[in-house]
């Protein structure tokens, strides 16, 4: 075999030959075709019809197996900055060129955003100055952020929203890119919106979302416009004094391929007429899959109540009475038994509830307007996430399994208002951060960095409030409507779960065979599998690309068919691309990642999934 991985997973063993691998006929000649089964007789019609690789047993990773952690826990504050009101949430991503490659890359300081002031302000993750502060004011400053690529030319942008309209910024100097029309309607007037970015009819150009208004995300312009819900929550308890806020969120609930923008009491199509309707208070949400349907649910807080919706919008369960407000709600799986619970705020209690509304947990805080919100993140490793609140007093992290008390720092001050934190990894150390705004307290903005510093690694971007991993890559790029969180990650809010105690899967690429001998018809053939480190099977499913090198671009995508057990290699994938499109470039194939570049399967280790083949190809 003449690959040269670039993973830590390789070994060999059993010798299980497999050949006769027969790409289908027909299909572009740059585009991946079907592989055939081994167990197929080959049909040989060309030299390259026949590739020839060895299946092999590979080394379990074992330092992914990590017990349940109960030990220390200790956050430090790693930086403040400013000194001006900022609730936030605070959104992160990587917006600009900093090392001079000439792109957005995986290598670029993440920038914080925040507003002092009025204005927007992108800070250095890691504390080394700003990389722009906006020459216009009035931009909001009392809502949060989404980051996205509008235009999809590769450079993100930046969605801000006062109490009258939204605004673009240009992500790399934050010029204006685009002003909205007046949608004061739409929003809530004391300025606490907060937008989201989704392509939510999957025609390749995102939306810019926020209250229930739909806008274009190349030029600002109205695409619709909702008459009902906004995501908001109710002042007193009831409604009856009014409702403040807008945080409606994009999601696909019903799998057709296009998504919602869903409230509490309304969801609407991409051109904003009215998908359902239940005529129920408005409120705040969190989407997941809770009843394993493969349709998303919705998890409702409207001032005192919380209430289960199906997907249709009929109410599922509920409402269930507090005596307190109730904050916008945070999902996963907290007790590692594969179905999300949720988690959210009830005035001066933290509950933790099942799908159903059984509770689960309650822990004390201090927040008698019960208005932030909780996020949620797997910080020992252990498959078990940390819940994280910062209420009128204190930043408070809590064990997500029983909701003991971690830890409690009391460098915090808010009359909180919809925020959350946000975690992200900062300052490109390998290990996530918490990024805290502070709505009432002398500093505008703190960074947590683990004592330790055995905090795992994590993605440099929280785009939103509305976050769920899967809606937006890793470089800000923004998928179609047809991507859901529900089937690979099943959470909102959260940064993931991870995987329980003693299971772990990590993936791999391998390239096995390469024929060149159809060169000279500006065909190559690639031989390639995915790896199984893990100690449970991986399912089927998993994307490979094959790429023009490590940066290069995809030519060509695969998805296995087949389960991989533990220990094992996958199933024979054939790739058949142009010799012209690798060009001097070496063939490399990368395992789990999407075109939006996030896993698609959780694994304890995700940057180790590349193989490249040693030499370029048709080079004579």
């Amino acid at each position: 075999m003449r690959y040269l991985p670039l993973s830590l997973l390789l070994a060999c063993g059993s010798e299980n030959g497999i050949n006769g691998i027969k790409p289908n006929a027909g299909g572009d000649s740059d585009i991946l075709e079907e592989s055939v089964p081994d167990s197929e007789e080959p049909d040989p019609k060309t030299p390259c019809d026949a590739l020839s690789g060895t299946a092999h047993d590979v080394d379990l990773n074992t330092e992914c197996d990590v017990s349940l952690q109960t030990g220390s826990f200790t956050p430090v504050v790693e930086y403040h900055f400013g000194t001006t009101s900022f609730c936030g949430p605070p959104a992160v991503g990587q917006i600009v060129d900093s090392n001079g490659s000439g792109a957005i890359d995986s290598d670029d300081m993440p920038a914080i955003l925040l507003y002092q002031g009025t204005q927007v302000v992108a800070l250095k993750g890691d504390n080394s100055g700003e990389y722009w502060r906006s020459a216009r004011s009035n931009l909001g400053q009392d809502g949060g952020f989404a980051i996205g690529d509008l235009d999809g030319d590769g450079w993100p942008e930046v969605v801000a929203v006062n109490a009258q309209v939204a605004t673009a910024l240009n992500g790399r100097n934050g010029n204006i890119f685009w002003t909205s029309p007046d949608i004061a309607r739409s929003l809530d007037p004391t300025g606490y919106n907060f937008p989201s970015i989704a392509d939510m009819d999957a025609d390749g150009i995102p939306e810019v979302t926020v209250g229930n208004a739909i806008l274009n995300g190349e030029d600002g312009t109205i695409q619709g416009q909702g008459n009902k819900g906004k995501g908001a929550a109710p002042y007193g308890g009831t409604g009856t004094g009014g409702y403040y806020g807008t945080l409606s969120v994009p999601a696909d609930l019903d799998g057709d391929g296009k998504m919602e923008l869903v409230t509490g009491n309304t969801a609407y199509k991409p051109n904003g007429s009215v998908k359902w309707s239940n005529n129920g208070p408005d409120g705040l949400i969190a989407v997941a899959d809770f009843d394993l349907d493969g349709q998303g649910e919705v998890v409702m807080t409207s001032g005192i109540y919380v209430s289960g919706l199906e997907s249709d919008g009929s109410i599922a369960w509920g409402p269930i009475t507090f005596s307190g407000n109730l904050g916008a709600p945070a999902v996963d799986d907290l007790d590692g038994d594969g179905t999300p619970e949720f988690v959210f705020a009830a005035q001066n209690q933290l509950i933790a509830m099942r799908w159903g509304g059984q509770r689960f947990w309650a822990a004390n805080i201090s927040d008698s307007s019960g208005a932030a919100g909780p996020v949620l993140f797997d910080f020992e490793g252990d498959g078990y996430p940390e819940v994280l609140y910062a209420d009128e007093t204190s930043i408070r992290f809590f064990s997500g399994l029983d909701g003991s008390v971690k830890m409690t720092s009391n460098q915090h001050g808010s009359y909180t208002i919809l925020e959350t934190p946000v975690v992200a990894d900062v300052d490109n150390d390998d290990e996530v951060e918490i990024v805290l705004g502070h709505c009432s307290w002398n500093k505008s903005l703190s960074v947590y960095g683990d004592q330790n510093h055995s905090w795992p690694p994590g993605r440099k971007i929280w785009n939103q409030h509305a976050y769920q991993i899967s809606n937006v890559g890793d470089l800000g790029d923004v998928p179609a409507g047809s991507t859901s969180n529900f089937a690979t990650y099943n959470s909102f809010r959260s940064g993931d779960a991870g995987r329980p105690p003693g299971e772990w899967l990590d993936l791999g690429a391998e390239i096995f065979d390469v024929c060149e001998k159809e060169c000279d018809d500006d065909k190559v053939y690639v031989g390639a599998w995915v790896t199984n480190a893990g100690n449970i099977e991986a399912p089927a499913g998993i994307p490979v690309s094959l790429r023009a090198g490590a940066g290069g671009a995809i030519l060509a995508t695969e998805y296995t068919t087949q389960v991989i057990p533990p220990g094992k290699t996958g199933e024979a994938l054939t790739f058949v691309v142009s010799a012209a499109a690798l060009g001097t470039e070496t063939p490399v194939v990368v395992a789990n990642k999407d075109a939006a570049g996030a896993s698609v399967t959780q694994e304890c280790e995700s940057n180790n999934n590349i193989a490249s083949w040693l030499d370029p190809v048709c080079a004579n």
